[in-house]
Order: C-alpha cells, then sequence, then structure tokens
C-alpha cells in the first residue's frame, strides 16, 4: 500500500472508530481492500480474507458495476447487499478502498 493510502485509511479508522467496534461486535467480521485486490485491514484470517476480496469484491462486483453502466452510463454502484442461506455480505465500492462487511 502506497504511503497516500495508508494515511486515508489512518484517517477514515480514526474518524470511525467508534462505528467500527460496533460494527465488529454485531457481525462475522470485515475486510478493506484496495481496487487491485490487495488487503488493507481485516478482522480474519488471511486466507478467507483473500478468498472474500476474490470472489465477492473482484469478481461479483466487477460484474455487479458492468450491469450498472450497461443499463446507464451515468450511474455509479454505490452499495450492494448479497444474500446467501448462510451469510450476508455489505459491500461499498469507494476509491480508494472497498469495504465488505460479513453478518
Amino acid at each position: 500500500m502506497n504511503r497516500l493510502n495508508s494515511k486515508v485509511l489512518e484517517e477514515i479508522v480514526h474518524k470511525n472508530a467508534e462505528n467500527t467496534s460496533r460494527i465488529v461486535e454485531q457481525t462475522h467480521g470485515y475486510v478493506v481492500s484496495e481496487k487491485n485486490g490487495a488487503l488493507v485491514a481485516t478482522s480474519f484470517d488471511n486466507t478467507t480474507a483473500q478468498a472474500i476480496v476474490k470472489h465477492v469484491n473482484y469478481n461479483f462486483l466487477k460484474l455487479a458495476q458492468s450491469a450498472i453502466r450497461d443499463l446507464d452510463p451515468t450511474d455509479k454502484l454505490c452499495f450492494m447487499r448479497v444474500a446467501t442461506r448462510k451469510f450476508e455480505f455489505l459491500v461499498a465500492p469507494d476509491d480508494p478502498f472497498t469495504i465488505t462487511v460479513l453478518l
């Protein structure tokens, strides 16, 4: 991670420390990743976090963003919620990080 992104992440975490701790208490965990798929922060082990980034953030999120652009080129995907039988994924893609929370 470059120095600018590291500083941005530190500021975000500092501003939202109360929200982050509340999220961790009520969920299975979270993953923060860069656009290229690199892990920035996670509450999971490295293997699980890599799998979430690869399958949910990289593959599924890119497909959803493409579908939104095909429907309306001026629109942008801001938030995605995916519910499965066992879990629910909440994904917030943004610059420079994507945040995924597993409920």
